[in-house]
């Protein structure tokens, strides 16, 4: 549980009103409120009652009371303790096929070119990446499929072309006779459907990279991929490529609330549209 959640709520314990904990904690309203509805999921309970024009405590909530006071008093000791004043902390989003197609070894980048950085990253899907985002609980993130928002920028960063790949194919029409479907997104399904119409009978279909290559390293078949990422399973199972397609690829976007206001992201954001 992330101990700023615990200090929102003793903020609004003490105010008793969400707007003005919001404000004291600079803070939008509805990041306010999704915090305390994730404390509340975490203990399965509430910890407040709203009511019109007030908000009082449950008793759940006046018992977390001095466990969210001692908790924060113990980070606050520990990181004067380790001297963690100069450690800079932002949370990342990411989606599991975007995790997989570029988090993973961007983590090394950001630890080399960002020393003081300490990073939390969560495994998200697309409509809690972007309620989260909304909501201020997460700082950026990567996805494979650009978010429909006015208030994000989703900025293009890797881009990789497809292929058609086999374990036992030498043509598509062999191919598609055991065939994993992977959704990388509705664009591409769709795509991939014109392309080759015997492909929306696939024996298996998932959102899940991860789940398709270990379908493929368990039953072998055919699956649309990435050059790199066939080549990391061919470490695993000899897989060889049937058709180039040209035409589609997979882009990874970094996606981030507009008007930013905090200088290490800006720093992280540049970073990347530079890299990249």
């Amino acid at each position: 549980m992330d101990v700023r959640f615990l200090a929102t709520f003793l903020e609004v314990s003490k105010t008793r009103h969400f707007g003005k904990a919001a404000e004291n904690l600079y803070l939008t309203q509805s990041a306010i409120s999704a915090r305390i509805r994730l404390l509340e999921e975490y203990f399965n309970t509430s910890l407040f009652i709203r009511n019109r024009n007030s908000i009082q405590l449950t008793t759940a909530g006046e018992k977390l009371i001095p466990f969210a006071e001692s908790l924060s008093s113990t980070l606050a000791d520990a990181r004067k303790a380790l001297n963690e004043a100069e450690v800079e902390y932002l949370v990342c989003g990411a989606t599991p096929n975007a995790c997989e197609l570029f988090l993973n070894e961007s983590l090394v980048q950001m630890n080399v070119n960002f020393p003081g950085l300490s990073l939390r990253a969560e495994m998200l899907n697309v409509e809690q990446l972007s309620r989260q985002l909304h909501e201020r609980v997460i700082d950026f993130a990567f996805t494979t499929e650009p978010l429909k928002s006015d208030d994000v920028e989703n900025v293009p960063i890797d881009s990789a072309m497809l292929g058609l790949y086999s374990t036992d194919a030498n043509n598509v029409a062999e191919a598609l006779q055991n065939y994993v479907h992977i959704e990388w997104n509705p664009k591409i399904s769709e795509s991939l459907y014109q392309l080759f119409p015997a492909a929306r009978r696939a024996t298996f279909k998932t959102g899940s990279l991860s789940i398709a290559t270990n379908y493929i390293r368990s039953k072998g078949g055919s699956v649309v991929l990435t050059e790199s990422l066939a080549e990391r399973l061919n470490d695993m199972h000899r897989i060889t490529r049937v058709e180039a397609l040209n035409s589609l690829c997979i882009t990874t976007y970094l996606v981030f609330l507009k008007g930013i206001n905090n200088s290490l992201l800006s720093e992280l954001i540049s970073f990347f549209k530079s890299e990249n």
